[in-house]
Parts: C-alpha cells; structure tokens; sequence
C-alpha cells in the first residue's frame, strides 16, 4: 500500500479544539505539516517517525480532518480497494 499524505497550513489545524503540539519546535501559523492516512501529523513526510507531531485518533479529530479540513485518502490508495 502507497502512504498517503496531505499538507496543511497548521493554521488550519490549529483550530482543532484539542490541539497540542510539542513545544519549542518553533512552528509558525505558515508551517505546512502533513496528515497522513492514518490521521497522524507529521512535519515530513519523508522522515514521518521521527516528526510525529499530533497522534490521537480520537472520534472527534477524525470529524474534524473529514468535515474540516475535507480529508480523504483517495479510492486507489485505500486499503480496502481491490
């Protein structure tokens, strides 16, 4: 299966009621960060495990990313296509 990333300003993000993200990093409203399929935030996708910055897939961050932010992993990539 293809990983599946978006980019987002973390502006966007930002307005999730229950965000938290690590602090001294130093991310401005402008930084784009990547969710990926499974709804984790990640600062590059290249280097995922080691930027982890949001990884609670609660029912309320997964309204969030779909009525929010609109995302959807596309048909082709998702694990139950065949």
């Amino acid at each position: 299966m293809i990983p599946y990333y978006r980019g987002h300003l973390l502006a966007e993000l930002r307005r999730f009621p229950g965000w938290v993200e690590p602090e001294g990093i130093g991310l401005t409203d402008e930084t784009v960060v990547y969710v990926r399929q499974d709804l984790s935030v990640v600062l590059h996708p290249v280097q995922d495990d080691e930027s982890v910055l949001w990884d609670a897939d609660t029912p309320r961050w997964r309204t969030f990313c779909e009525s929010e932010l609109r995302f959807e992993v596309p048909a082709e990539l998702r694990a139950d296509a065949g």
